[in-house]
């Protein structure tokens, strides 16, 4: 008989209506006020007023925490708030009260996803989608947290799904292109992409994830082609701009790339070899204060990769930076043996934002 009367929450909604515009005159001392506090809590996130109600349901938690559906009715305030962190732990608490309850299961999944906790998000929805098997789009974010978690082959079974009920869907083969690169296989990354593109010709991505794997192929004939058809599409892509300027840098085109990195740094600072490529142009034209803060920065964006430190060293050197030079050389050889090299999945961008009123 654990306050019976706070899950039948839905009998004193309208009685409470009258009474009080929000929780904050309401008492929450003892269990008998737990029936108003849920009532006007369930009438508030009605009316969308959703950080309001999150307070009543918390009043409710401060006299006990053990109410399952209150766990719920709290994780779905957050939730629809886009306070996807603040979520998990009542969503977490509403599954160990009641393992079984498939909508909390979902509803944590989708706040880790939304969190960008993409492991424990997959956690949770793969029990999720197990219990609700023709679930197209459970599968899609459970398919999409595997891959963000580069947890390829596993997203591979998942996108496979995706492919058998939504054949000519260009994002699910962009998605099985990238678990495909992850696994390192090139030839079939490309003819997933080559399918959506088919299917989608000017769906954005499509071409530049192409031009990226053969970029990372070294086929930069193959990539400045299809980095073109992408700005065909898209003339503010910025990874376009960006990696079609890189092929030029191989090519030792410095005056032809300089334009093209800013423009790509105009359109998006966060894109990491920007900032690589323009140290090296500056770096070229004997600009080295304005080399080594491009290098730092490629580096403070990511400081797990040696080429920037390489770059830098050799910055510091001819610029009579010795000691420096030396520091960072120290930091490649530490770097050199955990190196990795970016993949596609990494390059093309994040999962997809999640919109709390799906």
């Amino acid at each position: 008989m654990r306050f019976c009367a706070a899950l039948s929450l839905a009998l004193s909604a309208v009685c409470l209506h009258a009474q009080t515009d929000g929780c904050d005159a309401l008492p929450a001392a003892k269990p008998a006020d737990i029936n108003a506090l849920a009532g006007t809590g369930l009438r508030l996130s009605k009316e969308k007023k959703y950080e309001a109600a999150a307070g009543c349901y918390r009043k409710i938690l401060a006299l006990d925490p053990k109410i399952p559906q209150i766990q719920l009715n709290l994780g779905l305030a957050e939730f629809k708030s886009g306070r996807f962190q603040e979520a998990i732990a009542p969503f977490d608490a509403a599954v160990k009260l009641d393992p079984k309850n498939m909508q909390a299961r979902t509803l944590l999944g989708m706040s880790c996803y939304g969190a960008r906790m993409f492991k424990e998000a997959a956690e949770s929805l793969a029990i999720a989608s197990a219990a609700d098997p023709e679930n197209a789009q459970l599968h899609y974010y459970f398919a999409q947290s595997l891959l963000s978690s580069h947890q390829y082959q596993r997203s591979l079974k998942e996108f496979e799904w995706l492919q058998k009920h939504d054949p000519d869907s260009p994002g699910t083969h962009l998605l099985m292109a990238q678990a495909l690169d992850g696994l390192s296989r090139p030839e079939e990354a490309i003819l997933e992409l080559k399918a959506a593109a088919t299917s989608a010709p000017n769906e954005p991505n499509i071409h530049f994830a192409t031009g990226y794997i053969y970029w990372s192929q070294q086929k930069d004939e193959d990539a400045e082609r299809e980095f073109r058809l992408e700005l065909e599409h898209d003339p503010d892509s910025a990874q376009a701009w960006a990696w079609l300027a890189d092929i030029l840098i191989r090519r030792n085109d410095y005056e032809k790339a300089k334009p093209m990195l800013e423009k790509a740094l105009a359109l998006d600072p966060t894109v990491r070899i920007v900032h690589l490529d323009l140290g090296i142009v500056y770096a070229q034209d004997k600009q080295f204060d304005k080399a080594i803060a491009a290098f730092r920065e490629a580096i403070r964006m990511d400081d797990t990769k040696t080429d920037a430190h390489f770059r830098l060293a050799r910055v510091y050197r001819e610029a009579g930076k010795p000691a420096e030079a030396a520091a960072e050389l120290a930091i490649v050889r530490k770097l050199r043996e955990q190196s990795k090299e970016d993949s596609l999945q990494k390059v093309t961008g994040h999962a997809p934002e999640l919109k709390p009123e799906q």
